[in-house]
């Protein structure tokens, strides 16, 4: 979205949170007032303060090729002794497979569940590194890297399942002295669930906002090998041991979990240092097996959406990002609690609002190491364009990755029919054969009588203009015809934007949740 579009955006966000029943959220909002002016102040200064210093304070690490011959594999555990005995077996399999002396380390934070016991009666050859308390996924991985005898460490969450051969194209991947990271290609343990991890990282920066997400894997990528990525995931990632023990590990500014991987590989871009997808290094993850089931969605949500404030707080440098970042910051929360609640997002912000002096102090140690701006990183590690494609995506006729972009998940078959799950934000490319002059699409509102206040919303846009708004409040089949503004002969990039009541009627029961969702079977020009 153009600077140009903010206005409208903004008028169209102000009207919906002047409406009677969200004036909770509008006080919440006035009430955020002044510590958005704080915020903004403050890395407005610091930018000017920091700017000059980095200049003449610039710093180079130098750095040499690491011995890709052998990897320390650490796998982090906190009270998963049974995730150990179920997923450890695959990892030694993969190193007696590969048939190059790895070592493979267990960093136990504190557990009590007899992890330790268990290791050390099981597996005499795998190294135990026992920490006295939880250390966290920062204190504890930073242990990991600290004990590794050898230039590479794959880093492994302890429900994750690895392929025999997933170990080589990871170290093939460090041959240039300038990468950082290669990940892995990552599955879901239930082939039921929709694949929102992949390990192809994308962000996206919009209204003073960044989005981070995990892109579809296309036939260009397998062909290519490996593709440059916005993070590598610190549970699934080879990393250069020798660049990580130069930028000092994983930060715990944001502790207790989520986006430190985010974090050390935008530093490590920031540097100059590459962060890869190897496709063909495949392993398959029980998502969030330890961290969901011990603290709670809710908090880890809300640790997620803390954590994102402060990755840009410390991280974002460009000077006309930061001024949108902070004049902008009360709009990015009123639609972020139209899109939540109010206690869910004040809470997140006010947490990253104590760790703001935190934020700004790393930020002024690591700005004379930078060598990249913001614009370039999040340019490299963009999908492209395709160059050629069809007028028309049919599902039932193939998969057409090429031309998706983010928020689509992986094609289902119902009888003769073929259709994808739209996630929140979805885009896709057609490319015009003639004179064509309208979209349609084809698709489905599942049944949604389940959950209250239900309705489901699609916004259709062509490039940023929207060109379509509309709402379901049961289920339907839909067939959508909306003209072109204006026609083109050149390739048409698409937005889908989905938004829904989110209040299932038995809430935390684990519903799928795509019930509140849409499924599209044909997008065609005609």
């Amino acid at each position: 979205m153009g600077f140009g579009q903010i206005p409208v955006y903004g008028v169209k966000t102000i009207s919906k949170l002047l409406r009677p029943y969200n004036w909770v959220r509008l006080l919440v909002v006035l009430v955020l007032l002044p510590f958005d002016f704080l915020v903004a102040l403050s890395l407005w200064l610091s930018e000017l303060f920091y700017f000059p210093f980095s200049v003449f304070a610039r710093v180079s690490i130098p750095t040499t090729p690491p011995d890709i011959q052998e990897a320390s594999i650490i796998i982090l555990n906190w009270e998963g002794k049974h995730l150990l005995e179920e997923f450890l077996p695959s990892v030694l399999q993969a190193v007696k497979h590969d048939g190059r002396n790895h070592e493979v380390i267990v960093v136990d934070n504190g557990s009590h569940d007899g992890s330790i016991e268990f290791l050390r009666t099981n597996y005499p050859l795998v190294r135990i590194v026992g920490l006295p308390r939880n250390m966290r996924f920062t204190g504890g991985n930073n242990a990991g890297v600290q004990a590794a005898k050898n230039d590479i460490v794959i880093f492994l969450n302890n429900d994750m399942q690895v392929d025999p051969d997933f170990i080589h194209p990871l170290l093939e991947g460090f041959k240039e002295e300038t990468i950082f990271a290669i990940s892995c290609q990552v599955f879901f343990q239930d082939k039921t669930r929709r694949r929102e991890e992949t390990g192809k990282t994308r962000a996206k920066w919009k209204l003073g906002f960044v989005e981070m997400y995990h892109d579809q894997i296309t036939e260009s990528d397998r062909k290519q090998k490996y593709v440059p990525i916005f993070w590598g995931g610190g549970g699934s990632c080879a990393f250069d041991r020798k660049k990580l023990l130069a930028m000092k590990g994983f930060d715990t500014l944001y502790d207790p979990f989520y986006l430190e991987d985010t974090d050390l590989s935008y530093q490590a871009w920031k540097r100059g240092w590459k962060s890869l997808l190897a496709v063909d290094s495949l392993v398959v993850h029980q998502h969030r097996g330890t961290n969901r089931l011990k603290f709670g969605d809710n908090y880890v949500d809300n640790t997620i959406r803390k954590n994102q404030y402060l990755f840009i707080w410390k991280n974002v440098t460009d000077f006309r990002w930061i001024i949108a970042h902070g004049l902008l910051l009360p709009l990015i929360q009123a639609q972020l609690l139209l899109q939540t609640n109010w206690h869910f997002e004040s809470k997140a912000f006010l947490r990253a609002l104590i760790q703001l002096p935190q934020a700004l102090y790393k930020r002024y140690q690591c700005r004379p190491a930078y060598t990249l701006r913001d614009q370039k990183i999040f340019q490299e590690t963009s999908r492209i364009l395709p160059q050629t494609g069809e007028n028309a995506i049919s599902f039932s006729q193939g998969d057409f990755v090429e031309q998706l972009g983010e928020g689509w998940y992986e094609r289902e078959r119902n009888a003769d029919e073929g259709f994808r799950w739209m996630g929140r934000r979805s885009s896709f490319f057609l490319f015009p054969k003639g004179n064509e002059q309208f979209l349609e699409i084809r698709g489905a509102v599942p049944d949604i009588r389940n959950f209250r206040r239900r309705y489901v919303k699609l916004e259709i846009y062509q490039g940023q203009k929207l060109i379509l708004s509309k709402r379901w409040f049961q289920a339907a089949t839909f067939h959508l015809r909306v003209a072109l503004s204006p026609p083109s002969h050149q390739p048409y990039c698409f937005s889908l934007h989905l938004s829904s009541s989110f209040c299932p009627a038995h809430h935390g029961t684990g519903k799928d949740l795509r019930e509140l969702g849409m499924i599209l079977s044909e997008m065609r020009l005609v």
